[in-house]
């Protein structure tokens, strides 16, 4: 947890990639993942944030235009729904029927395995890739969970970054701290605690993953919420992110 609300701390920070990748391998050793995400299942995905390695980058473009249609995640993007269950998939060198794709992106990169996690969100889809390479084993079934779970939590909050992601005009991006200043400064009506609650909701957070964040738990995390949107006479998250994003 502690590698995950790092990630949480740097929102918005150059430095923010890093840490993904540093959350990531506090559960257990992996050599690449990539996030990336769809709005269309049959259009190329946008990569969101990733760790490849050298040679592999290089094809990364091939992958985005190209590949991405022959990839079994496909499977996994129809199979996922609205109710932000995730999607698990593994894919081994074997999964891949063709040898162009399968070659420089399973067989030189001598990936054992990779695993997809895939959440469905109202508009879109989210993806997490992360891949092992020999000669390390493939994923254990508690690896496998371990990551599922920190993927609910990881994804909705990078997807929020990238969509503030700073255009030429805007060159920063708030982080979770300078929210709270920005409700503590423009109502000072609300809590400490309904400050950070907050903060945490406009940047993506889950309920689940703002209590694990504050050490606090999910009914508290409501609760807090519930109190500040009365108090700032809101009533969706949209509302609140309108509130101190502009």
């Amino acid at each position: 947890m502690s590698a995950y609300r790092d990630v949480i701390g740097a929102f918005g920070s150059q430095n923010s990639q890093d840490l993904i990748g540093r959350a990531i391998n506090t559960i257990a050793p992996i050599d690449r993942f990539y996030v990336s995400e769809r709005a269309d299942p049959f259009k190329p995905p946008h990569l969101i944030a990733h760790c490849i390695e050298g040679g592999l980058a290089n094809r990364m473009d091939d992958y985005l235009q190209r590949y991405f249609r022959r990839d079994p995640i496909a499977r996994a993007i129809e199979a996922a729904s609205e109710d932000g269950a995730t999607v698990v998939l593994r894919v081994g060198p074997e999964d891949i029927d063709e040898t162009e794709y399968r070659r420089p992106f399973y067989d030189e990169a001598a990936v054992v395995e990779r695993l997809s996690f895939v959440q469905r969100l109202a508009d879109r889809w989210l993806v997490m890739n992360i891949a092992r390479r020999a000669p390390a084993p493939s994923f254990s079934d508690d690896e496998l969970t371990a990551f599922a779970s920190l993927s609910q939590l990881l994804l909705p909050v990078v997807a929020r970054q990238a969509e503030l992601d700073p255009a030429p005009q805007r060159p920063h991006i708030l982080g979770v701290e300078e929210i709270e200043e920005r409700f503590a400064t423009q109502f000072p009506e609300l809590s400490p605690r309904e400050r950070q609650v907050c903060a945490r909701t406009v940047v993506g957070m889950t309920s689940e993953a703002t209590a694990l964040c504050l050490n606090i738990g999910i009914g508290s995390v409501q609760t807090y919420r519930k109190r500040a949107f009365q108090r700032l006479e809101i009533c969706s998250a949209f509302q609140l992110a309108h509130l101190v994003m502009h």
